[in-house]
């Protein structure tokens, strides 16, 4: 029988595999806590999750706080990479870092459709 981890790895591939230029993934906990990452560097992938949730959450409040709605995505760019950042369910969130180049359109509508995958495991 598969495990959940390997059923959030197996979706986390998928999304990589479906989209270029994906550097790395993860599911993360809204408190950060890794749930399944795609990279190997333990300390790397902490903080990758730590500082996403924490975007998130911030993001979430200031959502909260304009409209009084709930944040479901947050895009943030620097010069050479994009994060993507989608709810994931009422537990997490998918994170997604990205080159520059990649095609905005489709890493939105992968992250997207791995979410809803991820929340259905």
């Amino acid at each position: 029988m598969t495990t959940k981890a390997e059923l959030y790895l197996l979706a986390l591939s998928e999304l990589e595999n479906s989209t270029g230029d994906i550097i790395s993934t993860a599911i993360v906990t809204y408190d950060g806590l890794i749930m399944a990452s795609t990279r190997s560097d333990t300390m790397h992938r902490e903080t990758f999750a730590a500082y996403g949730a924490a975007a998130f959450k911030r993001a979430g409040e200031t959502m909260e706080e304009l409209t009084g709605e709930n944040i479901d995505a947050l895009i943030y760019e620097s010069e050479n990479h994009i994060v993507v950042t989608v709810r994931a369910g009422q537990h997490a969130i998918l994170i997604v870092l990205t080159g520059k180049n990649v095609q905005m359109g489709l890493v939105l509508i992968n992250a997207r459709n791995t979410a809803r995958k991820i929340k259905e495991i």
